[in-house]
């Protein structure tokens, strides 16, 4: 059986994914590898989210961008951060809804 996905997850998923093709498009037309790799593979990711666990677990592998050593041009840094503040906007929501039902 399906599992049922909630409306916070897909929302999300929704929100961030074109945030997040924006981000692997720029690095794909600059050919910048390593950051294209770690974006990729945390789009996939997002793609298979079903619950708000695996989301905040993205989160978090979103959150050690600063620490990777990438090295970003002006447009992909512009991409970067708006995915990264769109994820903090809704982890903030997550944290805040989340416990409460």
């Amino acid at each position: 059986s399906v599992m049922a996905i909630s409306d916070l997850v897909i929302s999300a998923r929704d929100q961030l994914d074109p945030l997040m093709c924006e981000v692997v498009a720029e690095l794909e037309a600059a050919d910048n590898a390593y950051p294209l790799a770690f974006f990729t593979q945390i789009l996939m990711s997002l793609r298979s989210t079903t619950d708000e666990e695996e989301l905040m677990e993205l989160f978090f592998r979103l959150s050690t961008t600063a620490f990777q050593g990438f090295v970003f041009s002006p447009p992909e840094t512009q991409r970067v951060d708006e995915l990264l503040e769109s994820c903090e906007q809704i982890a903030l929501t997550l944290s805040v809804g989340g416990s409460a039902h």
